[in-house]
């Protein structure tokens, strides 16, 4: 089990291998602190959502203590609504829905794959 906050993994010059490697070693997360986000906030949402991503395909339990729901994490206005960030974003919402499902939740956690020895007769 692993705790940060999203100033922690959000604010600084991290990428997926960085969040690859909690996904493999931590079956369970806790981020605290998620702020709501705008589009003057990029580079954090973009972080965000890459570690949300990489979170559910390691299939992490992952719990978000934000200051929104997860559908009012990214405040969008009218000119921005059709950007990609609005697009990925909604990808990232849908997959913090699915990750507080019972399904999701009883799925087995990925973690660190090793490759097996295979012997080739």
């Amino acid at each position: 089990v692993a705790r940060f906050s999203f100033d922690d993994l959000c604010r600084q010059a991290r990428g997926a291998a960085d969040y690859l490697a909690i996904g493999e070693h931590f079956h369970t997360v806790f981020i605290e602190d998620v702020p709501v986000l705008t589009m003057n906030d990029v580079n954090l949402l973009r972080r965000f959502i890459v570690f949300v991503d990489t979170m559910y395909e390691c299939h992490v339990k992952l719990i978000v203590h934000a200051a929104a729901l997860p559908h009012e994490i990214f405040k969008v206005d009218l000119g921005n609504e059709y950007c990609d960030e609005a697009f990925a974003f909604d990808r990232t919402r849908s997959r913090l829905e699915e990750m507080g499902s019972d399904e999701y939740l009883k799925s087995r956690w990925v973690g660190s794959k090793k490759e097996k020895n295979t012997t080739s007769r």
